[in-house]
């Protein structure tokens, strides 16, 4: 976890960065506070957002790729508000796709 704004030469911010197949992953708080868009502090959503972007990212490292389930935790979010609409759970495939993983 990480204080600071991350980014990647083709985003100008990414929430989390995880090394698909890998062993690392890590997920910046910066975009994640309310605070940043002069919106009051919510360490519940916080939290909420926090845990989600914790999954996103440990679930690129079992080889996920983004999901086309706006609901799924492994939809893409490009917005704070996109993390919000999303659950902390993953969908009926991306779940099958991680049994599969780790049975390996």
């Amino acid at each position: 976890m990480a204080g600071v704004d991350l980014f990647i030469p083709v985003l100008s911010y990414v929430f989390g960065e995880a090394q698909l197949g890998g062993r690392a992953a890590v997920v910046s708080l910066h975009r994640l506070d309310n605070q940043v868009y002069g919106l009051p502090a919510d360490g519940d959503l916080l939290f909420a957002r926090l845990l989600k972007e914790a999954v996103h990212e440990l679930g690129h490292t079992y080889d996920l790729v983004h999901c086309h389930d706006d609901r799924c935790v492994m939809a893409s979010s490009t917005y704070v508000e996109g993390i919000d609409l999303k659950s902390e759970r993953f969908c009926a495939s991306c779940r099958a796709l991680l049994r599969e993983r780790q049975a390996r």
